[in-house]
């Protein structure tokens, strides 16, 4: 998945310096600003909770390009929350155990795995009851136009990265992107963007039970290298401020320290925007 955004991302830096020529208005567009609302016609999740599990989701995108000094800036937040069912056999306290049911999905990885994996063998797993999950990714980013007519910008943000299971920590982390934006002052509107996240990262303290020996109560960094995109359309209506966006959305984070997993999300959306 993380390829294909690496391609679209070439593909983006690649069309920048021909947007003038491409543009069939010889000044840049007024600034614009916007807001859409999209949910999930489809989705899958891979995670140690999820193996390619159907995933709703839904959306919110705002941005707005600010003039300074006669140059374009952009600032921009996108929350995204993915939510699908973690499966289990049995019903037993969550947490860490010696003793998990072979093939029960309720047993996954744990956090710290490498750590435990090292000293134990076998290593301890963390049982996980059923329930419905919810990830969520929040971005904010502030960024510098790279053309002199087309919405390409690079720039700057931050990553909230953050899921209701259980004891589970919220991660955070700087990164840098570039982005197409959205003409939604056209009838029709091509735009993709792509970021990067260095290492999304979080504390989590292991539980506090004799099983796991010096490791009891042992402090954890946890924490991802995060790629997010969004590649997709938009569809004015006449005679009104909104438009309709289609795009594909999704999210790839590779662990970097102590993750159980390495994680996807993906999904279609299709919402309803606000052009102002």
């Amino acid at each position: 998945m993380y390829k294909i955004a690496f391609f679209c991302l070439g593909l983006l830096l690649a069309a920048a310096p021909l947007a003038a020529v491409a543009d069939d208005s010889p000044t840049p567009a007024a600034p614009e600003h916007f807001l859409n609302i999209d949910g999930a016609v489809s989705g899958k999740t891979y995670n140690e909770l999820a193996p390619g599990t159907s995933t709703g989701a839904f959306g919110i995108r705002a941005a707005a390009e600010v003039p300074v000094l006669g140059h374009n800036w952009v600032a921009q937040i996108d929350f995204r929350s993915y939510n699908y069912s973690h499966q289990a056999l049995g019903t037993t306290a969550n947490g860490i155990t010696f003793a998990c049911t072979p093939g029960d999905p309720g047993c996954v990885t744990p956090i710290g795995f490498q750590t435990y994996n090292r000293v134990f063998t076998p290593g301890p797993v963390n049982y996980v009851n059923a329930f419905n999950a919810s990830d969520t990714t929040t971005q904010i980013g502030f960024s510098t136009k790279i053309a002199p007519v087309e919405r390409y910008y690079v720039g700057v943000g931050y990553l909230f990265r953050g899921t209701n299971a259980p004891r589970y920590p919220s991660e955070g982390g700087l990164g840098f992107g570039i982005d197409k934006l959205p003409d939604v002052d056209r009838a029709f509107s091509l735009y993709g963007n792509f970021w990067l996240f260095f290492n999304a990262g979080g504390k989590y303290t292991a539980p506090a039970t004799a099983a796991l020996g010096g490791f009891s109560g042992y402090p954890f960094t946890v924490s991802y290298r995060v790629y997010t995109y969004r590649l997709g359309a938009t569809f004015s209506i006449p005679k009104t401020p909104l438009y309709l966006d289609l795009s594909d959305v999704g999210d790839r984070a590779d662990i970097t320290s102590a993750a159980p997993s390495d994680a996807t999300h993906n999904a279609l959306f299709l919402g309803v925007g606000l052009k102002f």
